[in-house]
């Protein structure tokens, strides 16, 4: 990651908090946890559309192209979620790098399928920390308070690493790739 990789992170969250529909804290939380479940979708659409898996379609998406662009928007829409609920995201992501060692992030090698499955896993493990750290279970009933924020920030340093590494299985390189996504979209944004 670049140096203002998180500048770049934290202009998108201004903007969404100054332009995006009037919610309270907690339903912003929600909101941005929830666009990465909808980004995520995207990523399995481009999967089958570059493994040509849907005979109706046939092959209609690329790897590097179109895989690659929806795994960036998984990463950048879990950083700006991440800071919306952290004091600071970028140290967050920095003790999960600390804390992985390089085996455990490049070890399913090539298997991209089981990459994307995994932050499928990490989104439940957010879901499950979100509800703890609210104190509300899934169909709105209170329930004890079995997380803190803290934890759902966790849980968001592991799925950026999680989708960084199936990033970088067809990128070669997810970190530049994720800048240059963040670095149109900001520009998106200013325009």
């Amino acid at each position: 990651m670049k140096d203002d990789t998180w500048d770049y992170v934290t202009r998108l969250r201004k903007w969404l908090d100054a332009d995006a529909a009037p919610t309270s804290v907690e339903g912003a939380r929600l909101l941005r946890v929830l666009k990465i479940s909808e980004e995520l979708g995207e990523v399995v659409e481009a999967l089958h559309g570059a493994l040509g898996a849907n005979p109706r379609k046939g092959a209609s998406h690329g790897w590097g192209e179109d895989v690659a662009k929806e795994l960036a928007d998984v990463i950048v829409t879990a950083m700006v979620a991440l800071e919306t609920v952290s004091e600071n995201g970028a140290t967050v992501v920095e003790r999960q790098l600390q804390g992985r060692v390089e085996e455990e992030i490049t070890a399913a090698g090539g298997i991209r399928l089981l990459r994307v499955l995994a932050i499928s896993g990490d989104m439940g493990a957010i879901a499950t920390a979100v509800y703890g750290a609210l104190g509300t279970g899934p169909r709105g009933e209170k329930v004890e308070i079995t997380h803190t924020w803290e934890d759902v920030e966790a849980r968001f340093g592991r799925l950026i690493l999680t989708a960084a590494a199936a990033l970088d299985d067809v990128t070669g390189d997810a970190w530049d790739t994720l800048d240059e996504r963040l670095c149109f979209l900001v520009a998106r944004v200013a325009a």
